[in-house]
This record gives C-alpha cells, structure tokens and sequence, in this order.
C-alpha cells in the first residue's frame, strides 16, 4: 500500500490558485474555444497541463509574462492586473517546482506546471 503524501498545511489552496489561474487565462485567450487540463506523473514528478487554442504568444513575451505586472496583451484589449502568472510561478517554485509554456502565436498555448511527488514537510 501506497504512502500517503505529506503536503504543506496551506499546500493544497495554494495548488488550487495555480490552476484557477492558468484555467482563468486559459478562457480569457482561449477565443471560446476549449481547454484541455491533463494531470501526468513522470517519474518523480506531477505534470499540471493547461492547453487553449487561443492567441498565443510571441516568442519575445513567453519568458516575461512570468514576471509581476508583466502582460502579453494591453489592458484595453484584455483585463486583468498582470498578477495571475507570477504568482502561479512563485507557488511552483515555493513547492519545489516551477512553470513553462509552450506557444506559437495564433495557435495557442500549454502551460506546464511541473512539482516533485512525494515532496513536503
């Protein structure tokens, strides 16, 4: 018989807040199209994936989108503070792991949350 996890006491809403994070920007540039949310395990890891079919992003803005304030696409056109992927960055990391994403412009985005198993204190 499996183990049970251990999980940091706030672990589990802060992993929550990822993926109402990712899911909220996934519909907001997800031009009404659908998302794809999977959960994988490779190895010692858990994979978070969230995919839309929307905008996309230019090759220049994938790295920064991360960073606090930071947005792909103005205010005007989208709302939103700009707060959504770095948080969800500093709750991956917090837990040992971290976020990428994968996307071509007009073609979409994946977002990938990758968090050790097993982890916690």
């Amino acid at each position: 018989m499996e183990e049970p996890r251990k999980t940091r006491p706030d672990g589990d809403c802060r992993l929550e807040q990822v993926l109402i994070n990712l899911l909220s920007n996934a519909l907001k540039y997800g031009a009404g199209r659908p998302v794809r949310v999977a959960m994988t395990a490779d190895g010692g890891r858990a994979l978070l994936s969230v995919k839309d079919e929307g905008v996309g992003l230019r090759e220049e803005d994938r790295a920064r989108i991360f960073e606090r304030f930071e947005r792909a696409i103005s205010a005007s056109e989208v709302s939103g503070l700009g707060l959504g992927l770095y948080i969800t960055r500093e709750i991956a990391q917090a837990h040992g792991g971290d976020i990428s994403v994968e996307s071509r412009l007009g073609e979409g985005s994946t977002f990938i949350v990758t968090l050790p198993l097993g982890a916690g204190g």
